[in-house]
């Protein structure tokens, strides 16, 4: 019997992945948080715009291969009803098409499936906190892309010194408290600067910031 007492402010959860194994156990993972709650699981791309319009979530977490309507044009499409709508990318892909691809139509993050299973846990959370959120290895084969396209390291746009150390930490895969805490700032200041540097820099997404501290050289390779 189903022990988990769920808040009232449970987040809303909707999958989507044509491997029925795969949904059953991430749906199990899921309703175990007091904080979480899959209000439905669906196979394809057009039964989650469908459950979307009628259920409401507050997130969905999607695959990208799947048959039919495909997670790329099914995240487009969701963006475009529900600009409100926070979608996670859950995939086997980690290569720099994928994750831009999806970023583009207007994914808020991108977990890969061989991430540990606590990892999504964190990922529905920041994304719902946060905006956003991408796999510390997805970040490693956009810097890795970046650096073989653009090797000189172009400049950017001018950061204060607080934006700068805001960004890098961004960029290093700190989120909002955690930035809080390393500069002894507010979460409100933190939050302040982001939006400050996703203006300054027309971020749609922490790639952009990333391949901005790149650019600056503020992060190494070596870890």
């Amino acid at each position: 019997m189903e022990r988990t007492i769920l808040t009232s402010m449970a987040i809303r959860i909707l999958l989507v992945d044509d491997h029925t194994v795969l949904r059953e156990g991430l749906k199990a993972l899921l309703n175990s948080e007091t904080d979480l709650r899959v209000i439905g699981d669906v196979s394809d791309g057009r039964q989650a715009i469908e459950a979307v319009r009628s259920l409401h979530p507050d997130i969905v977490v999607t695959d990208i291969s799947m048959p039919g309507l495909s997670g790329f044009e099914c995240v487009r499409v969701l963006r475009q009803e529900h600009p409100n709508l926070k979608i996670i990318i859950l995939s086997m892909h980690a290569n720099h098409e994928y994750v831009t691809k999806v970023l583009q139509h207007g994914a808020n993050g991108y977990v890969v499936k061989q991430a540990d299973a606590g990892e999504v846990i964190a990922a529905i959370r920041a994304v719902m906190a946060e905006g956003a959120y991408l796999s510390p290895s997805i970040s490693k084969h956009l810097i890795d892309d970046y650096l073989s396209r653009n090797p000189a390291r172009q400049a950017g746009p001018r950061l204060t010194t607080r934006e700068r150390e805001v960004a890098q930490l961004i960029a290093e895969g700190q989120i909002t408290r955690e930035i809080s805490e390393v500069l002894t700032i507010s979460v409100k200041t933190v939050e302040t600067h982001r939006a400050n540097i996703m203006k300054k820099l027309n971020a749609k997404s922490p790639a952009d910031i990333i391949k901005y501290a790149i650019k600056k050289g503020w992060i190494s390779l070596d870890d």
